[in-house]
């Protein structure tokens, strides 16, 4: 029998836990667990109160539409890591969207305290591991911690993933990080401050990147290609959901494991703070970033 309420199916063939926010004797070797492939996954609950998820969305609302980054779920704010390329305009405007991040921390004590949280939550859960943000060695300045992401109604959610398929889309991002981090197998993170009606549950395929490497195109929903191109059907997988609350944040090994967010049901958005994890060639230092 599941004993998570977050953590639904009949089959959970990854270990994912939830732990309380206050068990900081249980929790601070849990990513050295997901390194280890002891764990793949686990929920914390209660990160934020509810007071605090309340004044970081009103915060959010706050935010003028032209910072808004428009994606095909939505919108995101700052501009991803995605968006850098080898001009450099594209990483001028960059670092223009990230400066509204840093403005916004100083205008709105909750954002301040939820990128503090945030940080001091990856530490409290990394013990002997040097964690930071890393640093663009081009422009010497760290790129974003994370991204809010608004995931309208009617849009599809985010389709089919895993986070070694992004590294593979955005070798140049990685190849501007002044630290040596580690390409493959990251972690991906991130904290609920809005739950949608119905919907927005992160489904977990049981379906590993070593096997699957490719989708025909990055909007296809219903299946991906193996490694000898032939198509492997999503409704014909097991699979099982990990559904937090507000306030409750999920780190898991994003990287070999394809996933994807369900579409939005009802009139408001699904929206989160989130981004990855990865460690350094050496495996002293953890960084995050989004």
């Amino acid at each position: 029998m599941n004993p998570y309420a977050t953590i639904r199916g009949t089959d959970i063939f990854f270990k994912f836990i939830e732990i309380s926010s206050d068990d900081s004797a249980g929790k601070k070797d849990l990513i050295r667990q997901i390194k280890e492939e002891k764990l793949h996954g686990f929920v914390t609950k209660g990160l934020l109160t509810s007071s605090e998820v309340h004044d970081v969305n009103t915060a959010l609302n706050s935010l003028p539409e032209r910072l808004l980054m428009p994606t095909p779920s939505g919108s995101i704010f700052p501009d991803p890591f995605a968006t850098m390329s080898d001009e450099g305009e594209m990483l001028d405007k960059y670092y223009d969207k990230l400066y509204h991040l840093h403005e916004l921390k100083k205008e709105q004590p909750a954002i301040k305290l939820i990128l503090d949280k945030l940080d001091a939550h990856i530490k409290s859960c990394a013990e002997g591991f040097e964690v930071s943000v890393p640093v663009n060695k081009v422009k010497k300045k760290m790129v974003s911690p994370g991204t809010f992401r608004f995931f309208k109604p009617g849009y599809g959610g985010l389709h089919v993933h895993c986070g070694n398929l992004f590294q593979q889309q955005s070798l140049f991002y990685y190849s501007l990080l002044e630290e040596d981090v580690n390409m493959d197998g990251q972690l991906s993170y991130f904290i609920v401050l809005q739950k949608p009606e119905g919907g927005g549950e992160l489904t977990i395929y049981d379906m590993l990147w070593n096997d699957v490497k490719d989708k025909d195109h990055p909007e296809e929903n219903n299946y991906v290609l193996d490694k000898n191109g032939n198509k492997i059907y999503l409704d014909q997988l097991r699979q099982f959901t990990v559904n937090p609350e507000p306030g409750d944040i999920l780190i898991f090994s994003g990287g070999p494991i394809w996933h994807r967010v369900e579409d939005i049901k009802g009139s408001h958005p699904r929206v989160t703070l989130g981004g990855f994890l990865n460690f350094s060639k050496d495996g002293k230092g953890l960084y995050y970033w989004s």
